[in-house]
């Protein structure tokens, strides 16, 4: 019996050797966040002027090796790309039809490209404009990083329109996004109720060559005390890491059977419980919206055509429409009951954090029993309780330091001969006899001995205070030349005393011949906005309105923003010590990096892909869609609500190289399935 042979038409099925370079990149995007290594790396001397180091050196565990790796990779994949079209036996040429239907999406990366480029050119400071400062390190390199993977993804993640191909690039990523949150799920776990990952001995092992071992071992999480952010460097970069990826993980979970869809469902409800001990207020509002909005519609698309039909069992389309709504009910709502029941969880069983403070609380209990004793703590108690004098200017004029609290105005000036006495004899006598307070009119001398609080940078010190009422909420410590002032902030100001009068310190312990002040006014209602954001905000309009074309570089904001001006830093942070050193806001963030120009064409290609999706849900709705033509699939609406929950975080976080490469890669792969071709 002669059988009859299907011929298949050449190129129909992808090269073995394109499936085999798909699952590599996707194994690699499965562990790139989790990438980490101890380096320790010098920093350029304008960085050190500004970020606190040894000898202008920084350690840096997750920005640095990740860029690397990032760069490493992306020049494989060219690599690989100019291979498939010169050495194959079969070349495999770009589909010209498809690269003009995708002619916006490749303008606007461009245009971010080329803006990217230019203002590195421009730049005053290249090499941090290059590699990004030492606090993100999102350079030039990682913004041409992000463009690649972006090309790669329309390229290589586009709709398989041979459904024969057993291993779909479709398939290969999927499962991608389900090891990336399953490796999320159990280290969230981990880092929760065991103990944070870096204070691990075997990963700290792992992650440090042998001359940094002691290095590695030495990690505390000391920064984000309840909190938790894995390997993505902050909190709320894990949270907005979460925000995009769940929406993607229920699409995969309406796919799947069984075990593994309860499997993938209980990792889903761990990724609410990461974004909950992130304590990203945006991650958990972006979910909030963009995980319901997605599973209506679900709920409304199925049954359209291209959502799949009958399966074995099932005698119509109308019971096969029914099983998978009743589906996607019950796997939203075993996500949204299992993260609540974690977190409720989570708040009884003893956890890495509330056994960190029960063992923290005890000590200071026994540091007070002890410290009572002396008597500090007596004279502590018998002082009245500090108020605010809260601030709303502070001058040096002429020498003399002006610290005003709206009506009322401190001001305090150097004595020359009795601080010229001090150095004479040095040791013996205070120097805060060579202070001179007064209201601005008279001298203000009846003062009482009192106790500037702990801070983060040091333990309690003895001063004084005055007695008058206007002033009392003021402690001062004069320690040999430095002066402190606690105004009742969290954190207090130090001054050096000099024969030109109170000097203020600037980053890197500089003098500072004056206060620094706002560089805006008028907008200070709005500082408290977003933690302090809104204060960020309001100072970087004049780095916006100087990047109207260009901007000054990647990484270079610090350099750019007016450090130092100590008013709006207290009222909005309570501490003059920190160094602002990104925007908090991805948006802005790309405008004064790489010019407005550059912000407007991601916006705009942002802009192409919701309306485009959009346009898909709507017609698909209508059931308006005819044959041949490009429907949604349950994989389009969980990356539309991923990309569309990160793209509202971006208003408050800012873009990160541990995070950013997957919104890249996540919406080229978006932009790729809106087009059809081979």
């Amino acid at each position: 019996m002669n059988k009859k042979t299907k011929t298949k038409k050449p190129g129909n099925k992808k090269p073995g050797y394109r499936q085999i370079f798909l699952i590599i990149c996707a194994l690699f995007w499965s562990i790139y966040p989790f990438i980490t290594r101890v380096v320790v790396k010098k920093i350029p001397e304008i960085e050190a002027s500004f970020f606190s180091n040894k000898k202008g050196q920084i350690i840096d565990l997750f920005l640095f090796p990740k860029e690397i790796v990032l760069a490493v990779f992306s020049g494989a994949v060219i690599l690989y790309f100019l291979g498939e079209r010169i050495f194959p036996d079969k070349i495999i040429k770009l589909d010209r039809d498809r690269i003009k239907n995708l002619k916006l999406p490749f303008i606007c990366i461009g245009v971010y490209i080329v803006f990217s480029v230019l203002s590195f050119v421009l730049s005053d400071y290249k090499e941090t404009a290059f590699w990004g400062a030492n606090s993100e390190y999102e350079g030039l390199l990682a913004i041409l990083c992000y463009a690649l993977i972006f090309i790669f993804a329309i390229i290589f993640l586009k709709r398989e329109t041979d459904t024969k191909v057993s291993l779909s690039a479709e398939k290969i990523f999927q499962k991608a996004v389900v090891a990336l949150s399953l490796i999320t799920a159990v280290l969230t776990l981990i880092e929760i109720f065991y103990k944070p990952l870096l204070e691990i001995p075997i990963v700290q092992t792992l992650i440090s060559s042998e001359e940094n071992r002691k290095i590695a071992e030495g990690i505390k999480n000391e920064n984000f005390i309840g909190q938790i952010c894995l390997t993505f460097h902050n909190p709320g970069f894990l949270g907005g890491f979460c925000a995009l990826i769940l929406p993607v993980l229920y699409s995969v979970i309406l796919q799947r059977k069984g075990i593994r869809k309860w499997l993938y469902s209980a990792a889903g409800g761990i990724l609410i419980l990461a974004v909950k001990w992130s304590d990203s207020k945006v991650a958990m509002v972006a979910l909030a919206v963009t995980l319901p909005i997605e599973a209506v519609i679900v709920f409304l698309l199925l049954g359209r055509k291209k959502l799949g039909g009958p399966e074995n069992g099932e005698s119509s389309n109308l019971d096969y429409t029914r099983r998978k709504k009743t589906e996607s009910i019950i796997s939203f709502g075993a996500i949204v009951v299992i993260g609540i029941l974690l977190i409720v969880l989570s708040k009884i069983v003893p956890t890495y954090s509330s056994r960190t403070n029960e063992t923290e609380n005890a000590s200071e209990a026994e540091v007070t029993e002890k410290t009572g004793e002396d008597g500090i703590t007596e004279i502590a108690s018998l002082d009245d309780e500090q108020g605010l004098y809260r601030l709303s200017k502070a001058e040096i004029d002429n020498g003399v330091l002006k610290l005003y609290s709206d009506e009322k105005c401190l001001e305090v000036s150097v004595d020359d001969e009795i601080l010229q006495e001090c150095y004479r004899v040095y040791g013996e006598k205070d120097f805060a006899d060579a202070l001179i307070f007064t209201d601005g009119t008279v001298k203000l001398e009846e003062k009482v001995p009192t106790i500037l609080k702990k801070t983060n940078i040091r333990e309690e010190v003895s001063g004084f205070r005055f007695t008058d009422e206007r002033f009392k909420d003021i402690r001062i410590s004069v320690d040999k030349e430095l002066a402190i002032f606690d105004f009742g902030y969290m954190g207090t100001v130090e001054f050096y005393i000099t024969y030109e009068g109170l000097k203020p310190f600037g980053q890197g312990g500089t003098l500072l011949d004056e206060i620094p002040q706002p560089a805006v006014t008028g907008l200070e209602g709005i500082y408290s906005f977003a933690t302090g954001r809104g204060y960020i905000w309001a100072q970087a309009l004049p780095i916006l309105k100087n990047s109207l074309i260009v901007g000054g570089g990647n990484g270079t904001f610090a350099f750019r923003f007016r450090q130092n001006e100590m008013v709006g830093l207290m009222n909005t942070h309570g501490s003059c010590k920190y160094v602002i050193d990104r925007p908090h806001n991805w948006y802005l963030q790309i405008a004064c990096s790489d010019g407005v120009p550059a912000l407007i064409a991601v916006l705009v290609l942002f802009i192409y892909y919701i309306v485009g999706i959009l346009k898909n849900i709507r017609k698909t709705l209508r059931k308006s869609i005819t044959e041949g033509t490009v429907s949604l699939e349950f994989i389009d609406i969980g990356l539309f609500a991923g990309l569309i929950g990160f793209m509202l975080c971006g208003f408050i976080n800012d873009s990160c190289v541990t995070v950013n490469p997957l919104f890249w890669l996540f919406l080229g792969w978006g932009v790729a399935r809106m087009h059809t071709g081979i």
